[in-house]
């Protein structure tokens, strides 16, 4: 008998550096396999303005296609996430799963515009630790601005976990929303965790997609 081997496709936040999913990577549940590239237009071959949300969605739809995946479950964080609830916009097809942590829906403008503040302020140093330039940083938070998923969440149907850490009080009221708006969605709020959880403790957020998976895989 042939074992199918699901594949969990990571999208990592703005600005997480190099391998920001090696933990889970590795801790995924039997017949689980991971693929995390970078957001496609934020790469480092990518010039700055080349990222929109509808074009990394095109772009890793055809990553797919390349690695002969038919559909994928996609798992994302914070800018992640919200190119992940793009995908299964635009590809509901080729989604089995989400898991949003950290998301957003509708950005608060006054929010924005003070990040964008502050990173203008910051040397080009600030960004190179983060694996990409100034100007990508900053083009990318004002996509981030301009983003509106609201009126269209009702849409997507794949199972989806919506996960915010308690301390992350910017993203929980999305979260929430999110969660509410999506037919299939369940919501839970970690405590004592922050934005990028997934390093901050990253058994344990092994462990929560890692059982919403096996959920997922029993139920096939």
């Amino acid at each position: 008998m042939t074992t199918t081997i699901e594949t969990v496709l990571f999208l990592p936040g703005l600005g997480a550096g190099v391998d920001p999913w090696e933990a889970q990577l590795g801790a995924l549940p039997a017949g689980f396999t991971g693929l995390a590239p970078e957001i496609p237009g934020l790469d480092h071959a990518a010039t700055p303005g080349a990222f929109t949300f509808a074009g990394a969605s095109e772009a890793l739809r055809d990553l797919l296609d390349e690695r002969g995946l038919e559909r994928v479950h996609v798992c994302g964080l914070s800018l992640g996430a919200m190119t992940a609830t793009q995908i299964a916009l635009d590809h509901p097809e080729r989604v089995a799963s989400l898991v949003l942590s950290g998301s957003q829906v509708r950005p608060h403008p006054a929010l924005m515009s003070v990040q964008r503040t502050i990173v203008r302020m910051f040397p080009e140093r600030t960004a190179q630790k983060m694996a990409m330039t100034k100007a990508q940083w900053l083009g990318a938070l004002q996509v981030i601005a301009d983003v509106n998923f609201r009126g269209r969440l009702g849409s997507i149907e794949a199972p989806t976990l919506v996960l915010c850490g308690s301390r992350d009080i910017a993203n929980v009221p999305a979260a929430r929303e999110i969660a509410a708006a999506m037919p299939n969605a369940e919501l839970r709020i970690v405590p004592r965790a922050g934005h990028p959880w997934n390093r901050q403790f990253p058994e344990l957020f092994s462990q929560t997609i890692g059982d919403f998976y096996t959920r997922l895989s029993k139920r096939a």
